[in-house]
């Protein structure tokens, strides 16, 4: 979705309060499986575009213990700011208010074109740095035993070998022998 803020970014110390309802965001590193909710208010300073609000929606994450799929709820608050420049149009001195992205980096998904928000992207990255970096399904999920593989939450492997710490194994050959006269 694309909002034209057009007419915010040219009023200094104008406010708009948009209702967020967007359709759930699917792509290659972020599933949403709810829909996009929750508002957004946007305020010209008159030096800044403030964008503040908060977002709600759930996203399928796989567990970073024993892969298992499962879904979290995202609530997140927004607070961003971009820098408004003035450019003067002309001889007669009309000015013209933009917005400008700081951040220059190719692989980030640009926010804006001309004073038309990308609000898809916006809420993207929102989303994607309110995710958790290493989620869990369970705080107490045990895990894959890392020999064989089976599944610790569902049942005790069967392959009966323990690994060891490479850095312990002198320690338990030491322990192992004979005790030392």
């Amino acid at each position: 979705m694309k909002l034209d803020l057009s007419e915010i970014v040219s009023h200094v110390g104008m406010h708009y309060a948009y209702d967020v309802d967007e359709p759930a965001l699917v792509d290659e590193d972020l599933e949403c499986t709810t829909r996009i909710t929750g508002h957004l208010n946007f305020t010209n300073t008159g030096s800044l575009l403030l964008v503040e609000g908060e977002i709600h929606t759930r996203i399928a994450l796989e567990c970073s213990r024993c892969l298992v799929y499962f879904e979290e709820p995202i609530d997140s608050p927004i607070s961003e700011q971009f820098t408004l420049e003035t450019r003067s149009l002309g001889p007669h001195g009309r000015l013209n208010y933009t917005v400008v992205e700081e951040d220059e980096n190719p692989a980030a998904g640009k926010l804006f074109s001309g004073n038309v928000l990308d609000l898809t992207e916006l809420l993207r990255q929102i989303i994607t740095v309110a995710s958790p970096l290493q989620p869990l399904h369970n705080p107490e999920c045990r895990g894959l035993c890392p020999v064989c593989g089976q599944d610790l939450n569902e049942a005790e492997c069967a392959c009966g070998h323990q690994q060891i710490n490479p850095a312990f194994a002198k320690l338990q050959e030491i322990l192992k022998g004979p005790m030392p006269e």
